[in-house]
């Protein structure tokens, strides 16, 4: 290792580590990926990859958060339940534009291998941001008195569901297409949020 190379400190060595994980997971995928490639791409070490990144998973969502377009922080209102969730679910886009389903797909199913019970509940039960957007959402339609169900009156379950839901698609398919989501909105969230009209 060259002089230059081992004097790399703070942003300068996670650039580059994020640079050669991104690079790495695009030409041999997650699953045959290993922390030693990525250290030997980046030329440093792999203590000081673990440093910053415990887990492999936690390194390639760095790399991808890295690399992926700013997500939509608000839903616009787009006049109509339906259209508000159809919106939401496109949020996510972006992400499934720029990695491929397999590797998405085991990324995700890492990360929850390495998450406890608590954790992974925790996520899904507290607020999050596609919660703070259902609950939006939810307020919208009442204003526009598309359903009685307010933000006062939504179950827990209810307003947690949709995150529910993207996970379990992209556990098992490594993404949410436009025909998992509108089936998840037609038959699951709209017969929900609407029961109480």
């Amino acid at each position: 290792m060259n002089e230059n190379v081992s004097r790399r400190r703070g942003v300068i060595l996670e650039n580059a580590i994020l640079d050669q994980a991104w690079l790495l997971l695009n030409q041999i995928g997650y699953s045959k990926l290993t922390m030693d490639d990525v250290a030997h791409a980046a030329k440093t070490s792999k203590n000081a990859i673990y440093r910053r990144w415990p887990q492999k998973c936690h390194l390639i969502l760095a790399a991808v958060n890295r690399k992926a377009p700013a997500l939509e922080g608000k839903i616009s209102d787009h006049g109509s339940l339906k259209e508000d969730l159809i919106a939401l679910f496109k949020v996510l886009d972006p992400i499934f534009g720029i990695i491929k389903p397999d590797d998405l797909r085991d990324v995700i199913s890492d990360m929850l291998s390495h998450a406890t019970y608590y954790d992974l509940f925790s996520f899904v039960n507290h607020e999050n941001d596609i919660s703070k957007s259902i609950e939006t959402i939810i307020t919208r339609a009442n204003q526009r008195k598309e359903i009685s169900l307010s933000i006062d009156t939504i179950s827990e379950k209810a307003l947690n569901l949709p995150t529910l839901l993207i996970i379990n698609e992209i556990v098992l398919h490594g993404r949410l297409n436009e025909a998992s989501s509108k089936d998840i909105i037609n038959n699951i969230l709209l017969p929900i949020y609407k029961v109480h009209k």
